[in-house]
């Protein structure tokens, strides 16, 4: 289980220790600095006080006794007491002691190793490591006549040094753990802070809502733009950019470089949404919904969804078939009036028998017909598609001819309504392409086999060039005066995308088109009985 306010913790922890990290190299650059800054100063006050009492006139007279550390090494314990230094000592021009702060060693060579320049007659600061431990000493030669008589040597131990540091550490670490405690109060303020940004979400959540976005934008087929305060794009979908041709780098310009025309303004300004509004963009007519993105009541953006109104008129009529069926209605009622109105006149002019012959032929024709497409075609909604087919071609002139050999049984409900659609465009188109020959037919078959099935329509019309063929089924292509060019597109992505088959298209100019639609049945077995959940 996701442990509450996770993200909050995450944060405080990482920004203290941040504040932690830094503190801690503050305080040891600061500690070092201290610590070099502290034996500088006793190192040069070391020295001052080897000079001063290589001065003094008392200690420059005891050299020239037969017993100079008789006289010297009280001296030296009184300077050192009055001068606060760790120890003083003060050796021959050998380096032979005079005086130590252990007696038993006066007499003997000062150790350390960096006693040979002071014998040379130089004044400097050592650090170095005596019998008594590390240390800070400062050396100065006592010179009479160019000559080095003596040297003294003044000094402090290393962890007195470090001591008189502390003293100063301690107020640095009371100023340093007021920094940290600030530090820790200021990441609470800014996890919390964060976190209500981020409405109480977790880096996990936020990721997910985003591929969710994501995803749910790019199946989309409505087209989404979004737009901030300042009128910059912030989002844009991929069936915007197919629908308006926008390129990739529409996100962060202006709205209106877009869309010269929008009306995204209004919305940013009122706050109120605008639905199905109709307009032009690009030449393409789409209908267009906005609403104000709001955040704390104040909006700060607004976004707008574009659909195709072709689409969505071709979606309405021929996606469910009502085209079809209307189309099919109302070539039936025309030849149905047309008959009605010759049976009138053979019964005005008394013509009974001529009358009831006629009623038998067209009774019979419109049986057989029906008879046919009952045996043979099983689909309710495919053999109405037919016989209303029949009608329109009759009406047009046209011989359409269902092939004796079509057998096909009931469709799955998703199947029936795909092959609705394909049938009527395929019909209607091939009708349209064979008016103009002399003896226009159009052949429809239907197949049925144990793993797909086949449509197939064919005309002996006027057939497609090569220049058109290759873009017959690009979207708003057309060669009709009154065409939208959407019937074949629509017929391709019915059979690739809903159906899952192929469509194959075989034409030659002069000589006709045909159409053939293979389905697979195994995706729609279980569909057979009517729709499963």
């Amino acid at each position: 289980m996701r442990r509450l306010g996770s993200l909050q913790t995450r944060i405080t922890g990482l920004v203290v220790a941040v504040i932690l990290f830094t503190l801690a190299i503050v305080g040891y650059r600061f500690n070092a600095l201290l610590v070099h800054s502290v034996e500088d100063s006793m190192g040069k006050n070391a020295l001052d006080v080897a000079r001063l009492i290589a001065e003094l006139p008392d200690i420059r007279s005891a050299l020239h006794q037969p017993d100079p550390s008789r006289i010297l090494q009280p001296r030296t314990q009184e300077l050192k007491a009055l001068t606060h230094a760790d120890f003083i000592v003060i050796t021959d021009d050998r380096g032979i002691r005079y005086t130590h702060n252990d007696e038993g060693l006066i007499g003997k060579p000062f150790t350390g190793g960096d006693e040979g320049p002071a014998l040379k007659g130089q004044t400097y600061i050592s650090r170095a490591v005596g019998i008594s431990g590390p240390s800070i000493r400062a050396f100065v030669p006592i010179v009479e006549d160019g000559v080095v008589r003596a040297v003294v040597i003044v000094g402090m131990f290393k962890p007195h040094v470090y001591q008189v540091a502390e003293t100063y550490l301690y107020a640095i670490g009371g100023n340093l753990a007021i920094g940290l405690a600030v530090g820790i109060v200021l990441a609470i303020l800014l996890a919390r802070r964060i976190k209500r940004t981020m409405h109480g979400l977790e880096p996990d959540e936020i990721a997910r809502l985003f591929r969710e976005r994501q995803a749910l934008l790019e199946c989309l087929h409505e087209g989404v733009i979004a737009v901030d305060k300042g009128q910059r794009v912030t989002l844009v979908n991929e069936s915007a950019r197919r629908l308006l041709s926008i390129g990739e780098d529409a996100v962060g310009r202006p709205i209106a470089d877009i869309i010269p025309a929008t009306r995204m303004g209004r919305v940013l300004e009122t706050g109120e949404p605008e639905s199905n509004a109709e307009m032009t963009i690009h030449d393409v007519t789409v209908i267009v919904n906005r609403a104000p993105i709001q955040a704390g009541g104040e909006v700060v953006g607004a976004v707008a969804t574009l659909r195709d109104t072709s689409e969505v008129r071709a979606l309405a009529e021929e996606l469910t078939g009502v085209k079809q069926y209307m189309e099919g209605l109302r070539a039936k009622t025309h030849e149905f009036m047309n008959r009605l109105q010759t049976v009138a006149g053979l019964l005005e002019m008394e013509e009974y028998e001529e009358a009831k012959r006629f009623i038998t032929r067209t009774q019979r024709a419109q049986q057989e017909a029906l008879q046919f497409l009952t045996r043979r075609v099983r689909d309710p909604k495919t053999s109405a598609l037919l016989l209303g087919k029949l009608q329109l071609a009759e009406e047009k002139h046209v011989a359409l001819i269902i092939e004796p050999g079509t057998r096909i049984g009931a469709l799955p409900p998703t199947v029936s309504d795909a092959v609705v659609h394909i049938l009527g465009n395929l019909i209607d188109n091939a009708i349209d392409a064979c008016q103009d020959v002399a003896d226009p037919e159009v052949t429809v078959a239907l197949m049925e086999e144990p793993d797909r099935w086949w449509l197939s329509v064919e005309d002996n019309g006027c057939g497609m060039p090569e220049n058109v063929r290759q873009r017959a089924f690009q979207k708003y292509f057309t060669t009709k005066s009154h065409g939208r060019g959407i019937g074949l597109h629509l017929v391709r992505q019915q059979v690739e995308d809903v159906l899952r088959g192929t469509l194959h298209l075989h034409t030659e100019p002069g000589a006709g088109t045909s159409f053939v639609v293979e389905i697979p049945r195994a995706p729609w077995e279980k569909e057979r009985g009517g729709p499963t959940c």
